[in-house]
């Protein structure tokens, strides 16, 4: 039995029974055939087609576009595919890695991967998923699938005619909100099994060739991530000119600045909730910063960039700042930060730089402005700078030993005196002036998270 990804519609290939799994013509592909990618699970050697160093052994292997796999188990034995058993099967467009998991019954794990560009490969844009499975006329078999499920974060283009006719030709009445990179609108797209989605119209007035490169980047960027914390990109349409179209999924419990935290809607954002979304922007920045090739900065997190579900689980978006850093490379100059200034690093404004301690500041107020319910504001401060009003307040509280009087008054004392303590200091040590003086985001999430952490005081 075989699972693959292949073209749409699905179909037999000619003489591709019996060793072929009905995926390949005769083991050989067709030049002019879109590609099929296969993962086997074979119980059969077979001395024309399988690897000659596992002669009768059963084996798992991925192939591309022949049956001649170019990565496959060496350790099984005959017998050992079968009984009950799982498999994950996960491929980074990012890193074109193919990595394939197997749980025997007996509770023993194999795993193989492979580097496969499915673009240069030829896996056309919309493919058909599935299994498929042949033994031959001398062999029986029985292959029972007990569950399956198949997600995927590949974006898809989009027409630009389908996406107007989505939002009513960008209708004033579907308007979701407008920043500095644009609109977003509600759209319905035609496809039934689709629920609606957000579409952000990018500003080309300003900047034509600045626009397209964050354009780029946010593609490339969010369009291989998946977090459950981030909001994530459907599709894009370039049009060109002023036809650039970024398609995400609908959040509908819209932002976390308002109505949730800011607004004048009931019942008020409860402690419980603000928690949880603490440590879901926690998770999704750490993912952002250590689960990827390369750091990739979002540099504009605020909480009017934090969606909230119908759960009250954090989105983080708005990746038209989203930047990325190579390994080993600290900082990038010549990249300003150009978000919300309350919001930005101070060392942004004076050195022209930005790296992963930029966001961690930005994290830093966002934690102090969840804890207080108090907007940011800007005064001039000492030495020509501006001095951050949320920070500068908490501060001042901590430096006496009560913090706590910094707690929203709107809660009226409910909430958790230990877990508010916690992310106002956290607040403080990522919003601290120099960047050497703040911690990393996983240090930070540690520290929230886990109350047997003991949190480190302030720099002098």
């Amino acid at each position: 039995m075989a699972f693959f990804i292949g073209p749409l519609p699905s179909s037999l290939p000619p003489v591709s029974g019996s060793p072929f799994l009905g995926l390949f013509s005769n083991g050989n592909p067709s030049p002019a055939a879109p590609a099929t990618v296969g993962v086997e699970f074979d119980t059969h050697w077979d001395r024309d087609w399988d690897p000659k160093d596992i002669a009768a052994a059963d084996h798992v292997g991925i192939d591309l576009n022949s049956i001649r796999s170019g990565s496959y188990t060496k350790d099984l034995a005959k017998g050992d595919l079968s009984g009950t058993m799982s498999a994950d099967i996960t491929y980074d467009g990012g890193s074109k890695l193919m990595v394939v998991t197997l749980r025997l019954a007996d509770g023993r794990t194999r795993s193989i991967q492979a580097l496969i560009d499915f673009r240069d490969a030829g896996v056309p844009q919309e493919v058909a998923v599935g299994f498929s499975a042949a033994t031959g006329v001398d062999v029986v078999q029985t292959n029972l699938l007990l569950s399956w499920s198949f997600s995927s974060t590949v974006a898809k283009e989009f027409s630009y005619s389908e996406l107007s006719q989505s939002t009513n030709n960008f209708s004033e009445d579907r308007k979701l909100g407008a920043g500095s990179f644009g609109e977003v609108y509600r759209g319905e797209l035609r496809d039934p099994g689709m629920p609606p989605v957000a579409v952000k119209k990018l500003t080309t007035r300003l900047r034509l060739p600045q626009t397209r490169r964050d354009y780029v980047t946010e593609i490339m960027t969010l369009g291989r991530q998946s977090h459950r914390n981030l909001v994530r990109l459907i599709g894009w349409c370039d049009g060109r000119n002023d036809k650039l179209l970024l398609v995400y999924e609908l959040v509908r419990n819209r932002s976390l600045e308002e109505p949730h935290l800011h607004g004048q809607e009931t019942p008020l954002l409860a402690w419980p909730e603000r928690y949880k979304i603490v440590l879901g922007v926690g998770s999704v920045i750490d993912y952002l910063h250590n689960g990827y090739q390369n750091r990739i900065l979002h540099r504009d997190i605020k909480p009017s960039n934090v969606m909230l579900d119908a759960s009250f689980e954090a989105k983080l978006g708005d990746f038209g700042l989203v930047w990325q850093v190579d390994p080993g490379e600290g900082s990038l100059r010549g990249t300003t930060m150009i978000g919300t200034r309350v919001y930005m690093d101070p060392v942004c404004i004076s050195r022209d730089t930005v790296s992963t301690a930029s966001d961690m500041y930005s994290f830093g107020v966002l934690l102090l402005e969840i804890a207080t319910g108090m907007k940011p504001g800007e005064v001039p401060g000492t030495g020509g700078h501006l001095t951050n009003t949320l920070v500068a307040a908490v501060r001042e509280s901590n430096g006496r030993g009560n913090v706590l009087e910094m707690a929203d008054k709107r809660l009226k004392g409910n909430f958790d005196e230990s877990q508010t303590t916690r992310v106002l200091h956290v607040g403080l040590l990522c919003a601290q002036l120099e960047r050497k003086d703040r911690p990393d985001i996983r240090n930070a999430v540690n520290w929230l998270s886990n109350p047997s952490h003991p949190v480190p005081p302030l720099a002098a």
